[in-house]
């Protein structure tokens, strides 16, 4: 083997190697890379870098209220840094539990938060607009749940957005197991810096929150949106 081919292997062989690198693919990329680069400038946080140990499960990116999707599949999960470190710091209390979060949603853009008010129209769930924007689309309110620690989903008060009485905060019905669970994700979340609101048992807002706290829309981060 010549010196020139030699040298050709070794470099070959060493790109094979790189991190991120398989089969033969030269250094695949995250799809949402130049997203989360974005989002930084705006205080926000992808969740699966900050608590990989969070599962995600965008509900709008399947369906919503509107009876169609909110977001495209592969929207990405984004929580103000400060509320970013908040859930991690619950998610690792709940392993003692042999729980972990769930997130149902989270930065929501102001697209998509009129949508859902257009299909909604009812303030104890949703903000109208009129008055403002939900916390969500700030990045310091989260729509969380609870599954075991092998992502196994557990039975809660009720699905995600659930409107009847099963939804609100207080509600704990006759199953004492869904009970245990949902107060431990409240006095968690709680303890954590949150709030809960009446309405729904699977929402929190961080109302502290600190360092650079706007809203952020679908725009500011080239985020397309569903037609």
């Amino acid at each position: 083997m010549s010196r020139f081919s030699a040298i050709a292997a070794l470099f070959i062989t060493l790109i094979l190697c790189l991190p991120g690198n398989s089969g033969g693919q030269f250094f695949s990329r995250d799809p949402n890379a130049a997203i989360y680069r974005a989002a930084k400038r705006y205080n926000l946080a992808a969740v699966e870098k900050v608590d990989p140990g969070i599962d995600i499960d965008l509900r709008y990116s399947v369906t919503s209220a509107s009876g169609k999707p909110l977001y495209l599949p592969n929207m990405p999960c984004l929580v103000h840094k400060s509320t970013g470190e908040k859930l991690k710091k619950v998610n690792a209390q709940l392993r003692d539990h042999g729980y972990a979060l769930k997130i149902w949603d989270a930065w929501r853009p102001p697209e998509a938060h009129r949508a859902l008010w257009n299909a909604v129209r009812d303030p104890r769930y949703v903000v109208p607009p009129s008055k403002g924007l939900s916390w969500h689309c700030y990045g310091i309110s989260v729509d969380v749940t609870l599954v075991k620690l092998d992502g196994a989903p557990v039975l809660m008060p009720s699905p995600f957005d659930d409107f009847s009485e099963r939804a609100a905060s207080n509600y704990r019905g006759g199953d004492a197991e869904i009970a245990k669970r949902v107060t431990l994700l409240q006095n968690l979340m709680k303890n954590a810096g949150f709030r809960t609101i009446e309405s729904e048992w699977w929402h929190f807002d961080d109302m502290k929150a600190t360092g650079g706290i706007r809203k952020v829309t679908a725009k500011d981060l080239s985020i397309p949106m569903p037609r």
